[in-house]
């Protein structure tokens, strides 16, 4: 993949390292990243997008030697990312997304939550039966956080309120919410403003920066409806955090033991599950999850 790199970019002499299936190098003091695309046609959209709202904190997509942004080498599409080196709070950033003007949003059609994870439990638990004896932690624990996902596509379809008609607000959002990654492009998607709420919120679990947030006062500079902390909750109650590392895992980028500290965390994420429960019903009364309250009795 080197030489090809150095080809259709004209680049020098570059060292490749590889990351989750991407690959990096450093050239002039820049940092890139050559990263396969597997859906061109959604990456177009969200290149649009930025341009069309003068989005300007997203890392850079690099034309080749043909003056085309997308290489397409042995039949997969790539591309090629200068990344950006931004010191914005990602808080701020959260606070304030970019609202995606009607005639963007008319061209949008959203498939809803549950009907994505349930596509997505089947998948796994049909994946299941073709990995038994292969990954032992993945064995012990799998069954429940597909209970978890369980309970968050029945939160949804109970007590979410869906508005089929009218305008939809939908935000510039992102897929998951890190440091390394928030302004690239592969991580932004169409969304509701939920979406980045959770996934914020789960970011600061993971990365213990929860001890000192204050919750409710959050909350309340939301202005979110009471639909939107159904949307929000039910995020939180997905184990993403768990299915991405999974997805590693049986992609064989990275090692079974990156679960561990996942494992180790479930009761302190229950018990942080029901704080933040109780956070929300100091602004909004939302449907508790009834065994979550009997592990906190």
């Amino acid at each position: 993949m080197k030489n090809k790199i150095m080809l259709y970019y004209e680049f020098d002499e570059i060292e490749l390292s590889i990351i989750d299936g991407g690959y990096y190098f450093r050239y002039n003091q820049h940092l890139y990243s050559f990263e396969k695309i597997y859906d061109v046609n959604n990456l177009k959209l969200i290149l649009n997008i930025l341009e069309k709202i003068g989005y300007r904190k997203s890392f850079k997509l690099i034309v080749n030697i043909y003056n085309e942004y997308f290489t397409n080498i042995d039949g997969f599409w790539y591309g090629l990312f200068l990344h950006d080196i931004n010191t914005s709070s990602i808080l701020q950033e959260i606070l304030n997304l970019p609202l995606l003007p009607l005639n963007i949003v008319s061209k949008v059609s959203l498939i809803s939550w549950d009907s994505l994870w349930i596509s997505k439990i089947d998948y796994y638990e049909y994946q299941k039966r073709h990995i038994l004896n292969i990954y032992p932690l993945v064995e012990e624990s799998f069954n429940y956080y597909i209970g978890l996902a369980e309970n968050a596509i029945a939160y949804v379809k109970y007590n979410a309120v869906f508005q089929n008609n009218g305008y939809q607000k939908l935000y510039l959002c992102h897929k998951r919410i890190n440091n390394e990654n928030f302004f690239h492009p592969l991580n932004m998607t169409i969304d509701y403003y939920s979406r980045d709420v959770a996934e914020y919120i789960k970011f600061l679990f993971f990365s213990n920066k929860y001890q000192d947030f204050s919750f409710c006062n959050f909350f309340r500079s939301l202005n979110f409806s009471y639909n939107d902390f159904i949307l929000f909750y039910a995020r939180l109650l997905f184990p993403s955090y768990y299915f991405d590392v999974y997805d590693k895992i049986i992609n064989k980028t990275c090692d079974e033991n990156m679960l561990r500290p996942i494992l180790r965390r479930i009761d302190e994420y229950n018990e942080f599950l029901y704080y933040i429960y109780r956070q929300i019903c100091l602004v909004v009364k939302i449907p508790g999850i009834l065994w979550l309250k009997k592990e906190m009795l």
